[in-house]
């Protein structure tokens, strides 16, 4: 019995150090994006304008990713895409081990000086599926549009790479 204990642990043990796993609860994400907010660096940003099709003079929206890693600079943790066009789009990426665990997204109009907010989600991802969904859309949430948008933070071009 104790031989068998014995394997047991052991097995257990080199499963938790020399695999690696995304595999979290709920509870475990929200603490990992709590540790990102409080850890991570800017790691630069990039801003871009949208003009309307055929005009390069019209300018109908404007946009911006930030981008946060390590204190190395060399891993991505968090990616913010902030668009806006006629309403304020703003979708948080979290990532570990370069893959999305979390995301935060948040459409907001402006009606003069006051903010008003349209939808908001918080997407709980583990191992490129949906876990958990915590939102007010008023559509069906599309996670593959995510994990596309996601992925393109990695490009080698991008700025936090340098």
């Amino acid at each position: 019995m104790t031989r068998l204990l014995l394997v047991t642990a052991l097995f257990s043990y080199f499963d938790l150090t020399m695999a690696q796993t995304t595999n979290f609860t709920v509870k475990q994400i929200d603490s990992i994006v709590k540790s990102i907010n409080t850890t991570c660096i800017s790691g630069g940003i990039t801003d871009y304008t949208f003009h309307k099709k055929g005009q390069k003079k019209k300018t109908i929206g404007s946009g911006a990713d930030w981008y946060y890693t390590d204190s190395s600079g060399k891993k991505l943790l968090k990616a913010v895409r902030e668009v806006y066009i006629t309403t304020e789009d703003i979708d948080a990426y979290y990532f570990y081990n370069d893959s999305l665990i979390y995301l935060h997204t948040t459409r907001a109009k402006y009606d003069s000086t006051k903010k008003t907010i349209i939808t908001e989600g918080k997407y709980y991802f583990q191992n490129h599926t949906l876990i958990c969904k915590e939102d007010n859309l008023k559509y069906p949430f599309k996670p593959e549009f995510y994990f596309t948008a996601s992925r393109q933070f990695f490009g080698e071009d991008k700025l936090w790479r340098r």
